[in-house]
């Protein structure tokens, strides 16, 4: 064959399968763009020196690897459904003496001419709008704005080489979908008949057994470490059972209407409801696709925006104080009081060389000790690693025993604790009874002070475990009894808390430069006596990090939510454009026998409602069940604004309603203009 040949039949091939191939060359385009944009904010350096410009780096770095998978997840199957659409075109070729690696050249020179045009044009679209995204993403995370122009050639190079890899891929399945398929299939693909699918009662209730399971560790999980640990087996639960219930359920409810005499016998709901009993066994994958991507973009916006917008709030939950000091040492060790004081007074006289107003000053040690809570005992000894891998983590819960006397002055209370009693508190659900045994020790509870927990910990509530606060006589002689128990690895259980938190009346940076001179004290006192961890931090150099970290997660939703949103919308607009091919000789029949074309439009809307309204409200009774497990995973974060999520997730489904809104008007309007 003449040269050129297969590269004129590749676009000659494109030109005329345009409708398909202009919204897949575009989405190429998209995700390439993207993909550089994220790549030259995470690796090219542009964001270095910038206040808290790592921990943002490092959001948008995990980005580029969620943007690639998903790219070559979704193009394969965008690919997949376009090489559908030309089943017969490529078995006319067969008839007409090609062979399968004469069509495979086809879809070879196809498929390169696709990957340069979306890689020239999504590059071109990705270096032209950097910047623009560089400047809203300073923005975001509250970083001063270069106005410098830069063009990464390692996110040049790395887009390139990920999306040919991807295009490879794509290429190879393509093959496979011809080379097994005879040419008289190919050419009777769009006439072969299709049986209609039976209501699989089976499918649609081991479908509605995974939703359930995942609703349920969803609903039931109390500790934000649960909440972590579980949350991707309640995904994955929560994904096979979407797509089983809407496989089978779909089926079901065609069934349901065709058996309502008074609804399917109507010339607005008989063809619509008719053709869908013939897909919906194939198109309620498509659904379940389009419900998950629409789920992923409302807990996504929701979560990252409820982040964003209550960064202030979490950042003062964390840091209560302008200053605060830490110092961590495991054992029990009879000089730690006076280590306690001689520290305490170093940085107060530290703090008022530098000119700081020392005031709301909380100064305060604690012993503490984690095991297995239940029954208002905890469990101290684990055998060995075995159990700590089967061990039920809401049960598992840290003590903190603190002296009564420090309780008293530091928290401003006049409590009174006798030898063998306890003061009990904790922020979670953790039953106490009247005795309280830790170990092989009990205490006699003589009152709860939950509602002072706040005082000692403002971020009790969020811990990755329950903590129990217990309010003692003596802890020294407390923590004598604990002196014996070791882990697996034999090292103490026991360890010894310091913290020191206070206010100096200095602005942002006196109270940075402040830190740093304390934490160098602090060094200088605590080098060589064993303490395993101490540092000392302040509330303003703290900001950036929170604003960056929640800011480049809140960029980072953005953007791949727009891809999600996109990609929803290739899914419809695709599956419009083929229904609405395979409808056209039934609306044709229908409208010989005296169907108009205000019965067709009707019988559109009704098809068109009947189908886009299961995805968006499964999706959004997803969210609704999934918010109480995203509220405990922010609770990592300090974030125990439920409200604020709420208001969040109901804001973010608006506007995700009012945009599929638009898209199923587009789309009807597509579907419509095909079959009439």
């Amino acid at each position: 064959m003449k040269a050129g040949f297969y590269p004129r039949m590749a676009v000659s091939g494109m030109r005329r399968n345009g409708r398909l191939y202009a919204p897949y060359i575009a989405t190429c385009i998209l995700m390439e763009a993207m993909y550089y944009i994220l790549h030259f904010l995470g690796f090219s350096g542009v964001m270095n020196g910038m206040p808290g410009g790592r921990t943002a780096v490092d959001m948008l770095g995990m980005g580029t690897y969620v943007m690639a998978l998903f790219a070559a997840i979704f193009l394969f199957y965008t690919q997949s459904t376009l090489i559908r659409g030309r089943k017969k075109e490529f078995g006319l070729y067969s008839i007409l003496g090609m062979n399968r690696r004469n069509i495979g050249r086809i879809l070879f020179w196809e498929t390169c001419i696709i990957w340069a045009v979306s890689t020239t044009g999504g590059l071109i679209a990705g270096i032209g709008l950097s910047k623009l995204a560089e400047l809203g993403f300073t923005k975001l995370i509250a970083v001063p704005t270069r106005y410098s122009f830069s063009i990464s050639g390692a996110s040049v190079v790395m887009t390139m080489l990920v999306f040919a890899v991807i295009f490879v891929l794509i290429y190879l399945n393509s093959l496979r979908q011809i080379r097994f398929a005879r040419p008289t299939q190919l050419i009777r693909a769009d006439k072969a008949g299709e049986k209609p699918p039976k209501a699989n009662w089976a499918v649609g209730i081991t479908g509605l057994l995974f939703l359930g399971s995942g609703y349920y560790i969803a609903l039931k999980i109390e500790q934000p470490m649960s909440a972590f640990l579980w949350f991707f087996v309640a995904v994955i639960l929560v994904v096979i059972g979407t797509y089983l219930t809407l496989i089978a359920g779909s089926v079901i409810l065609c069934r349901l209407l065709q058996k309502n005499r008074k609804f399917y016998y109507r010339a607005d709901h008989f063809v619509s409801v008719s053709s869908m009993a013939y897909r919906m066994k194939r198109n309620g994958a498509g659904l379940a696709s389009i419900c998950l991507l629409l789920t992923s973009v409302l807990v996504m916006m929701s979560s990252t925006s409820a982040l964003y917008t209550g960064s202030e709030e979490c950042l003062n939950a964390r840091y209560p104080n302008e200053i605060g000091a830490f110092a961590c040492k495991y054992g029990y060790d009879e000089t730690l009081p006076s280590q306690a004081a001689r520290m305490d007074a170093i940085l107060k006289a530290a703090a008022e060389e530098e000119g700081a107003d020392v005031h709301n000053n909380y100064t305060y040690s604690e012993y503490s000790i984690s095991g297995y809570f239940e029954n208002s005992c905890l469990q101290v000894t684990l055998n060995s690693l075995t159990d700590m891998a089967f061990i039920d983590y809401d049960k598992v819960a840290q003590i903190m025993f603190i002296d009564v006397s420090d309780y008293n002055r530091v928290f401003g209370h006049d409590a009174e604790v006798e030898p063998g009693q306890a003061l009990v508190g904790t922020a979670k659900k953790s039953e106490i009874g009247d005795v309280i045994t830790v170990g092989d020790v009990s205490f006699d509870v003589a009152g709860r002070i939950d509602e002072s927990v706040t005082e000692i910990d403002p971020t009790a509530g969020g811990a990755a475990s329950p903590t129990i606060f217990v309010i003692v006589n003596d802890v020294d002689e407390v923590a004598q009894a604990f002196t014996d128990y070791r882990d697996y690895n034999g090292e103490p259980m026991l360890a010894w808390f310091w913290y020191c938190r206070f206010d100096t009346g200095l602005d942002a940076d006196g109270q940075i430069a402040l830190a740093s001179t304390l934490s160098k004290k602090l060094g200088e006192e605590l080098k060589g006596k064993g303490f395993s961890n101490y540092y000392c931090e302040s509330h303003e150099a703290e900001r950036d990090d929170f604003v960056s970290t929640f800011g480049g997660l809140f960029f980072l939703g953005i953007l791949l939510s727009m891809i999600f949103l996109v990609s929803c919308v290739v899914i419809i607009y695709y599956k419009q454009v083929s229904e609405g091919f395979e409808d056209q000789a039934r609306f044709e029949i229908m409208q010989k026998v005296g169907m108009t074309e205000e019965d067709i439009r009707k019988s559109i809307n009704s098809q068109m409602l009947t189908v886009f309204m299961i995805p968006i409200a499964v999706a959004g009774l997803h969210l609704l069940v999934v918010l109480p497990l995203v509220n405990k995973l922010l609770m990592l974060f300090a974030l125990f604004d439920f409200p604020r999520l709420l208001i969040c997730a109901a804001v973010c489904f608006l506007l995700c309603g009012l945009f599929y809104g638009v898209i199923y008007k587009l789309t009807s309007n597509a579907y419509y203009k095909i079959v009439s």
